[in-house]
């Protein structure tokens, strides 16, 4: 079955190959070499750069360059699954697996869509397909091969969403705080400066900092302490503490406003602070958005709940739009719904046409 030509007719079973190949971050070469194979077979021409794989097709002469992008990395197997992580089973409606949801199903339905474009031309313009890798971790995935894709005016980011049209999604920072106070002998406390008692007040003052605007789609932004350790002993007044932030800005709040307020407010060292991934919010009227809607028919537009590669093309239009439920995300007997892969196939193909048909140069 792993020597068999890839099924690009077939979004289900290439879903259940796809899941078969152990992808974990950072070790995807083994989906990507097959996913390059099966291009060439399909008469393509896949481009390998890294741990990725793209190719593009043109239609009839069209101003517009769409990339429909999918990551093929996983996050790892935990000790919780009651399953063969690899063995893609075909049960209750379902394609179970490592992976399946999030998101070899929507590179699957991606990819049949692309497919059956490239046997047909019957569209204008530019359309890509890229499978990436490190979406989970960030590193070498999207953002080092943008530069190498066409100019785009447009990009459709697989993640699950039921198929709903997701027009944003919230930035994402990390910050690591330490503080450092004196240790003394715990029944002396007065000698000391205790540490944790200094993060605690930090906690409160970053606890105070208000955030009024709500964002339509994606609410409000959070600023959410996630990890704390200090202390040395139990009978030693903590000498230092350290603990860790999680910050999701939105587009009235974003990351240099949070920072603003975040290093005003804490008196502990700032160790860490990233806070590259910046909100990104696409206009509902855009014409991309439009045919995503059309295409998909699941009601409005809707916020992502995380982060994606929709942000390495935040300077053009983009959507966040797959098969599978964002809850069974990263989570132990992951599955999506057969169902939803079908469907997306003819969402995916739909979309294409509609954004790009009559966009002539």
């Amino acid at each position: 079955m792993m020597g068999a030509a890839l099924p690009l007719g077939d979004a289900v079973a290439l879903t259940q190959r796809l899941v078969a190949v152990p992808s974990v971050s950072g070790d995807e070469h083994a989906v990507m070499e097959l996913l390059a194979a099966g291009l060439a077979d399909a008469g393509l021409d896949p481009v390998r750069s890294g741990r990725n794989v793209w190719t593009s097709i043109e239609g009839r002469p069209g101003a517009r360059t769409l990339l429909f992008e999918a990551h093929m990395d996983t996050v790892p197997a935990t000790n919780e699954w009651t399953r063969d992580p690899f063995a893609a089973a075909r049960a209750d409606g379902r394609i179970h697996g490592l992976g399946a949801n999030d998101t070899k199903g929507g590179g699957a339905a991606m990819l049949c869509a692309f497919a059956a474009l490239a046997r047909d031309r019957d569209f204008d313009g530019t359309l890509v397909f890229a499978a990436t890798c490190d979406e989970e971790t960030g590193g070498e995935g999207l953002e080092t091969i943008r530069a190498e894709l066409p100019a785009l005016t447009g990009a459709v980011i697989a993640e699950p969403t039921a198929l709903r049209v997701a027009t944003c999604q919230r930035g994402l920072m990390r910050v690591v705080v330490v503080c450092e106070g004196r240790a003394a002998h715990a029944a002396r406390p007065w000698q000391g400066v205790n540490a944790i008692e200094l993060a605690l007040a930090d906690l409160a003052a970053l606890r105070a900092i208000e955030a009024p605007d709500t964002h339509p789609l994606l609410g409000r932004a959070t600023l959410t302490p996630t990890l704390i350790a200090g202390g040395a002993a139990a009978n030693v007044v903590p000498p230092t503490c350290r603990y860790t932030l999680d910050g999701r800005p939105t587009p009235a709040h974003d990351n240099a406003w949070w920072e603003e307020r975040i290093r005003a407010a804490v008196s502990g060292r700032i160790k860490v602070f990233r806070a590259r991934m910046t909100p990104v919010d696409t206009d509902a009227g855009d014409p991309l958005v439009v045919a995503a809607l059309q295409a998909a028919g699941t009601g409005g537009p809707i916020g992502f709940g995380g982060v994606s590669d929709l942000f390495h093309v935040r300077d053009v239009p983009g959507i966040v739009l797959g098969p599978g439920r964002a809850e069974q995300s990263h989570k132990a007997d992951e599955w999506i719904e057969i169902a939803q892969i079908e469907r997306a196939v003819d969402v995916y193909t739909t979309l294409a046409r509609g954004y790009l048909t009559g966009s002539k140069p």
